[in-house]
């Protein structure tokens, strides 16, 4: 309970009261998709895949890596890479025993790389032990790109800075789905000031936040589902019509 309580203070503006948060398969009507909050701090973590290929990518390996590899290996998947919204340390410190397990590609935005690098000073102002030494990104993703993994299964990287510089939302148009990192939540945003947070100073920017909600992620789908950093999943068309802060 108190790890959930700091997650919801140090990495949110605004959060409703929360159980859990897991879309399903079959929600979803996609090939694959499970969606399940791992230590420290409760993100949200995301294995979507491909039942053809049996490839499939990890959205913000926090921790918990063993059942991660567990969830993969029980529907035969195999992952192909590792795909960071952002650079705090809840979304990134599982990282090194992923890779070192599946031999995944990291991926980020080269934004984000001083906050990925500081993740021992991120820890100690978080009051985690830190993990062992983050891998090297093997790729910086940029706004616009697509990736492909395996046959049939797309991804875009959407560059929505704010919340850190170099935050990035990843849209699965084929699951319907998007991962959102910390830049969007249910009735929320993410939280832009780090006061008695030394590593996280002047590291967020409340209107480019914003402008990166409206103008990126609400010109999407409107049915399109939310996977977000912490809590409860939504819809773009739902934040579009009553999130207090982008209207």
């Amino acid at each position: 309970k108190s790890a959930r309580r700091t997650c919801l203070v140090y990495f949110t503006t605004y959060l409703p009261q929360i159980t859990r948060c897991l879309f399903s398969t079959q929600e979803l009507m996609a090939p694959f998709a499970d969606v399940f909050p791992v230590p420290p701090l409760g993100c949200n973590c995301s294995i979507i895949g491909d039942t053809e290929s049996k490839k499939a990518v990890v959205v913000d390996p926090g921790g918990n890596v063993q059942v991660i590899l567990e969830k993969l290996e029980a529907n035969g998947l195999k992952c192909d890479k590792i795909l960071v919204t952002h650079g705090h340390l809840d979304h990134i410190m599982g990282a090194e025993e992923l890779k070192a397990a599946t031999g995944a590609s990291v991926v980020l935005h080269q934004d984000d790389l001083s906050l990925y690098n500081k993740v021992d000073e991120q820890c100690r102002d978080f009051g985690c032990p830190p993990p062992p030494p983050l891998p090297e990104p093997d790729a910086f993703i940029s706004d616009g790109d697509v990736i492909e993994v395996g046959e049939g299964m797309k991804f875009e990287a959407i560059h929505v800075p704010g919340h850190t510089p170099g935050s990035t939302t990843y849209v699965f148009p084929h699951h319907n789905m998007c991962c959102v990192g910390d830049t969007l939540f249910q009735g929320g945003v993410g939280r832009t000031q780090w006061g008695g947070i030394p590593s996280l100073q002047g590291t967020s920017n409340g209107q480019q936040l914003i402008a990166s909600i409206k103008f990126k992620l609400m010109t999407l789908d409107p049915n399109l589902k939310v996977v977000t950093g912490h809590g409860q999943g939504t819809m773009i068309g739902q934040e579009k019509a009553t999130n207090p802060f982008i209207r």
